[in-house]
């Protein structure tokens, strides 16, 4: 795998296991950063365990594939990114264009990109 693959998928996990992170340690602090409400320990509960977990799956399944060298561990984060872009702009056609989405939907759609670049370049090898 190329460097710069191995870049962004390096700064990728770091990001996603930082966001996981704090979603599970400071889920009020997550929610003023994602924009959204919580309601007690039910929205708690939510920005921990579906925020908080899915960002920390995501980094241990980038983790396995880098330590293992198998890029099929890439497929299922390339696919949960896209879904999550999908979700933006979906949310931008229904809801209205707002410019704070535009940076996290790069993030994704490049992370996403690299993820299956280096999955075939690494099945084509």
């Amino acid at each position: 795998m190329e460097l710069a693959l191995q870049t962004v998928i390096g700064l990728g996990t770091l990001m996603l296991a930082g966001l996981g992170l704090m979603s599970m340690l400071s889920p009020g602090r997550m929610a003023g950063i994602f924009g959204v409400g919580t309601t007690g320990p039910v929205g708690l509960s939510t920005i921990r365990s579906a925020m908080g977990g899915m960002f920390l799956s995501c980094a241990a399944m980038l983790a396995a594939g880098q330590l293992t060298g198998l890029t099929l561990w890439f497929i299922p984060v390339a696919v949960t990114m896209s879904a999550i872009a999908a979700g933006r702009l979906i949310s931008m056609a229904f809801d209205g264009f707002d410019t704070q989405v535009v940076p996290p939907l790069v993030i994704e759609l490049v992370l996403a990109a690299a993820l299956t670049t280096a999955h075939m370049q690494g099945a084509a090898a």
